[in-house]
């Protein structure tokens, strides 16, 4: 028998070495293709009359690089706002591109990003150029692409396709249902009455406080759309607004006959009309926007200076940062703060915050990270889509802040939840629990209890601390008092465009408008500087082997363990949060729009 196992574990672990030998291989091969491929790019340029292509769809990043190896595999290609405001810059002046053929399909990213975006498309066609929306497949635009195709000169989807324009929606999930059938005893505090994070684990429902916010934050958003549309389209506010709330739209066809269509056409219909708008003899060449943007860089530049941009995105925790989950770590970040500050070259930095905040512990040792450099060189901060409770904590710590009129920014406040497993044990599992201790605290945060009326005292009291450190800290960087900064807390969520009226900002501005500021700062004059930026972004590699690893926990795993680690997802994002102070915003928002 102990024979048989040994061969099994012997023709198992050559399997496996044959496996990696294998993925070894194919990522050198891939590595090889790739450089091959962003070679020939750079050296065959983009064809006279061209027609650059812009196929948005799926999650916008904040920064990346361009690779047209996913052309070659047909994967879908990482989009970053740089990337396309960055090739709509250069193809406004590039005489190569006649024109923008824009193919917005489920985008999903903030109402700030979709405002720079459609921006960038409007900058394009001040060169003359036109640009052209249009969409496929069964489900033709939702609102945030339709936000988007407003900026072209004419708009085509196909007939018999779905239109939503329908309104927008924000949804939270709760999970109190759940835990009580697990036998999970969740004690959760709160610091700030719209503190609506903790919602989730406590609740079956939106709280008044939270439907109150929430209800501003979708006025904002909808106002936005609707304005937009009006102007765009030259039609009354009301007229859009109706349209949302009626829900009278739900085909191409009805589209078009609201006049928020040019023309139903298929894909093959818009070129032949592009060719004849454009005056050509043949269907015009067309240019992804990977293959434009590898074929236009410009490489380095050449001068010295420079303006260190930082980029803060995603969930706010200890340790290092993980794309793949989405974490934001105080560890390496201080590391890249550390190498902008020490750098000579960089003058001044530029922290962009994309998140919702996470871990307070974290969003302090950040704070101290972001100060130590601002008393050095100038920092101003610039908020994306969202910067919230540790993310705007962590905003404090610069000289200057911008945000978007639609960022969501605030939420001053803090929460701890303490989660007792011991009756899901006991009943689920039939584990019971005992213990020895020096103390009566000493078990306090074991988790297998709940806790007493004098540990939850000092679990408040913990809390109360650091919620006073976050009022100290705004009250500081806004010049304002702490009980004034307290009125605006309690964990409300702001627009940027309310939070610029409430004091917690300084001016409303993109990333562009706050690497000028910072530039004057430095005293740089506007285009005697270079940018360099922080983190590095993902390439090729970096996703391939999340792929390989998500891969190979598939071959490895039984449906049943599949099964179980879906559901064990709720309990370990709960355990991550326990016994520890949280500035965050809520956990599960959805935009359904």
């Amino acid at each position: 028998m102990r024979f048989f196992s040994t061969m099994m574990a012997s023709a198992l672990g050559s399997l496996i070495a044959l496996g990696l030998l294998i993925f070894i291989g194919v990522l050198i091969t891939t590595a090889f293709i790739a450089s091959t491929i962003s070679f020939s790019s750079v050296q065959a340029p983009i064809a006279s009359e061209s027609v650059l292509t812009l196929r948005l769809t799926g999650p916008i990043e904040e920064h990346g690089t361009s690779d047209p190896t996913y052309e070659l595999f047909d994967l879908p290609q990482p989009q970053s706002l740089t990337q396309i405001t960055g090739a709509l810059e250069n193809a406004a002046s590039d005489d190569r591109i006649k024109a923008v053929w824009l193919k917005p399909q489920g985008v999903i990213t903030g109402w700030p990003t979709l405002v720079k975006i459609r921006q960038s498309l409007l900058e394009f066609k001040e060169s003359g150029k036109p640009v052209i929306a249009s969409s496929s497949g069964d489900l033709a635009m939702r609102e945030s692409d339709y936000f988007l195709a407003t900026a072209a000169d004419s708009v085509y989807a196909p007939p018999g396709a779905f239109f939503e324009f329908n309104g927008l929606s924000l949804s939270v999930l709760f999970y109190k249902g759940l835990l009580d059938k697990l036998n999970i005893e969740p004690t959760v505090l709160r610091v700030g009455s719209y503190k609506g994070a903790v919602e989730p684990y406590t609740r079956e429902e939106l709280s008044r406080e939270n439907r109150e916010q929430l209800e501003a934050i979708l006025e904002n958003w909808s106002q936005l759309l609707a304005s937009t549309t009006a102007k765009a389209r030259s039609m009354s506010e009301e007229n859009i607004i109706n349209l949302m709330q009626t829900g009278t739209l739900l085909t191409t066809e009805d589209a078009l006959e609201a006049d928020l269509l040019d023309g139903l056409l298929s894909e093959e219909g818009v070129r032949t009309h592009l060719q004849k708008w454009l005056g050509m003899d043949k269907s015009p060449r067309t240019t992804s926007l990977s293959s434009y943007a590898s074929s236009s860089s410009s490489g380095s530049s050449s001068h010295d200076d420079a303006i260190g941009v930082m980029i803060a995105s995603g969930t706010i925790v200890s340790g290092s940062s993980s794309n793949r989950d989405g974490f934001l770590g105080a560890t390496t970040f201080e590391k890249s703060m550390k190498s902008l500050r020490e750098d000579d070259d960089v003058k001044a930095v530029v922290l962009r915050i994309d998140s919702p905040g996470g871990s307070a512990t974290a969003s302090e040792a950040m704070w101290q990270a972001v100060k130590n450099t601002s008393t050095e060189k100038p920092v101003v901060v610039s908020m994306g889509d969202m910067a919230a409770s540790g993310g705007y904590w962590l905003a404090t710590a610069g000289d200057s802040i911008l945000a978007s009129p639609h960022t969501l920014t605030g939420s001053i406040g803090v929460f701890g939840m303490h989660l007792s497993l011991g009756k899901m044990m006991e009943n689920k599992l039939g584990i019971t629990y005992d213990h020895v201790s020096t103390s009566d605290y000493a078990d306090m945060f074991s988790g297998m209890r709940p806790l007493r009326d004098s540990e939850r005292a000092l679990f408040e009291r913990s809390l109360g601390q650091i919620y006073t450190k976050f009022l100290e800290r705004v009250a500081e960087s806004r010049d304002m008092t702490v009980d004034a900064v307290d009125a605006i807390g309690q964990g409300r969520i702001w627009t940027g465009e309310a939070a610029l009226n409430s004091g917690l900002v300084d001016q409303l501005g993109d990333l562009d408008d706050a690497i000028e500021i910072a530039a004057e700062m430095a005293g740089l004059e506007k285009d005697e500087y270079r940018i360099r930026r922080l983190p590095r972004p993902r390439t090729l590699m970096d996703r391939y082997l999340d792929l390989f690893m998500i891969g190979i926990r598939s071959v490895f795993e039984s449906p049943i363990e599949a099964q179980l680690r879906t559901e064990a997802r709720l309990l370990e994002e709960a355990v991550r949060l326990h016994a520890t102070p949280i500035a965050r915003f809520p956990l599960d928002f959805v935009d359904y729009d």
